[in-house]
């Protein structure tokens, strides 16, 4: 009987040591599972919550979810029924681990991974549930995301960037060469002269397209060279009025300079003045078809106020704000960089001045810059406004083919720039019989109703461009040799032509004997 009771004891014992170590054991695991940075929680088949450690350890949720003893997705969700695409259900249905993100109201991001538990029998008794506070993860994801897309954003820049220069520089040299060439062989004195007066007038667009890039990187580099001097700028409006003159070619578009002085001697940076009102000018050109162009400036207080007020297109209400933009132009197919106000903008600003424009669609447009400057005199009688003579300029060209003893060929020129189709009309002169198409649009018209032997297209015309006009000929005429003949020199823009239906792809500076023997392996 003694030694039953001792057994029965010992016994005991040990039952309670064992007992002591499984509460320790179970207390250590709490300890463990209590202090980890992830929040735990077991859930059962039925949605009832057995065991978290959530409401200690997952900070970012700002109320009691996963409550052991309750469904899960009343205390989480504050639902009556199961979530849908529960991620619960889909690790019971995959046997696999599943996840996904919530966005709380309190700004937090948690991600839940939910892991199948497997019984001896293989089917899932429960559901261990995961949740991290990924906030921070997910602000770097998206930093890094951002700094993703700003980086492909600059390298399609870049590449619109090298393609436009490409064409801007393409199409003066395309005048300056061809003319020069033909210069060389001409003996009419009058086409002489009228050859380098366009290649003067290229020059200068050539050579202000190299210095706007120079002062874009300039601008980008954060400095704008300014250099001041004292000059009458009352002489100094008069000879640039001139100059400007010079410019205007239409018929239909007076230029009327205001000069409200006999003398204003200040101290500003001359060449940065004639800078921001030349772009005035030169973009008011560019979109006034007919009517004035006034330019002009003034006295206010201790400012120089320069404005140019045009009668032009004017300025949709969609694009006023980006008229300071770099690269932005109102028309795409005027020339030009887009870069004129942006670097006018720049220019003001760096000598702590103002700028602005007024604008109304189909009205005109009113360009103004404010520069502060230091008077040394002023003679404050105003005089009437200085005109210059307007020159007349005839920018087209009629090609009279003369008789031959077989009929010439009928080349359609699709060319929206005049002085280009001028260049192709002197090379082709007496060879063929030329017709002119400004856009693509009337390329198309004049293919489908008069008799042409071959076309010459442009790509980037207004209305339509070279690459629509030969898709759509091409739905009603697959014969028809068409040659693309464009400043657009990059293998993606021939490709491109090709696939359009273009035959041959030649670019500009147009060589005349490569167009030539072109012409002639197409029948021409």
């Amino acid at each position: 009987m003694i030694i039953f009771t001792k057994k029965r004891c010992a016994q005991k014992k040990e039952l309670l040591e064992s007992e002591q170590r499984m509460i320790q054991l179970i207390r250590q695991n709490e300890l463990v599972l209590n202090n980890i940075n992830s929040g735990l929680a077991y859930i059962a088949n039925d949605y009832i919550v057995q065991w978290e450690n959530i409401s200690l350890c997952s900070k970012s949720l700002s109320y009691e979810a996963y409550k052991k003893g309750e469904l899960c997705y009343l205390t989480a969700h504050n639902r009556t029924t199961p979530c849908e695409n529960c991620v619960m259900q889909r690790a019971r249905r995959s046997g696999q681990v599943e996840s996904i993100l919530f966005n709380l109201d309190n700004k937090h991001v948690i991600e839940v991974f939910a892991t199948p538990i497997f019984n001896e029998q293989g089917d899932v008794d429960g559901v261990v549930i995961r949740v991290d506070d990924v906030t921070e993860r997910q602000h770097m994801i998206g930093e890094l995301e951002t700094a993703r897309s700003r980086a492909e954003q600059s390298d399609k820049l870049k590449s619109a960037f090298l393609a436009n220069m490409s064409h801007e520089i393409r199409t003066p040299l395309n005048a300056i060469v061809g003319f020069s060439d033909l210069l060389m062989v001409t003996e009419d004195q009058e086409e002489k002269e009228e050859f380098i007066q366009i290649i003067n007038a290229n020059n200068e667009l050539l050579l202000k397209l190299i210095n706007d890039i120079l002062d874009l990187s300039k601008i980008e580099a954060g400095s704008v060279e300014l250099k001041y001097e004292d000059f009458d700028l009352a002489v100094y409006f008069n000879e640039l009025a001139a100059s400007m003159h010079r410019r205007v070619v239409n018929p239909q578009v007076r230029l009327v300079p205001v000069n409200p002085y006999e003398t204003c001697t200040v101290r500003l940076d001359k060449n940065r003045l004639a800078q921001i009102l030349t772009n005035f000018v030169t973009n008011a050109i560019k979109y006034t078809s007919k009517g004035t162009i006034e330019m002009g400036y003034e006295k206010i207080d201790g400012d120089i106020r320069l404005y140019v007020r045009d009668t032009g297109i004017g300025i949709p209400e969609d694009k006023k704000d980006k008229v300071f933009h770099r690269f932005e132009k109102l028309d795409e197919f005027a020339q030009g960089t887009g870069l004129g106000l942006s670097i006018c903008k720049a220019i003001v600003e760096a000598c702590r001045g103002e700028i602005g424009f007024e604008s109304e669609f189909d009205k005109g447009s009113l360009f103004w810059a404010v520069l502060p400057c230091q008077f040394d005199s002023v003679d404050s009688e105003p005089t009437s406004s200085r005109r210059n003579n307007e020159k007349d300029a005839d920018n087209e060209s009629i090609l009279d083919s003369e008789e031959t003893k077989k009929v010439p060929k009928r080349v359609l020129v699709v060319e929206d720039i005049q002085s280009n189709f001028f260049l192709v009309s002197s090379i082709l002169k007496n060879k063929c019989q030329l017709l002119h198409a400004p856009n693509g649009l009337e390329a198309v018209e004049i293919v489908r109703t008069q008799p042409v032997d071959l076309v010459l297209m442009d790509m980037k015309m207004p209305v339509m461009d070279g690459r629509t006009a030969t898709s759509e000929i091409r739905k009603f005429n697959a014969e028809i040799p068409i040659i693309a003949l464009t400043a657009h020199a990059f293998d993606a823009d021939r490709v491109a032509a090709l696939k359009a239906g273009c035959d041959d792809y030649l670019v500009k500076p147009i060589n005349g004997a490569k167009l030539m023997q072109t012409l002639k392996e197409y029948g021409c």
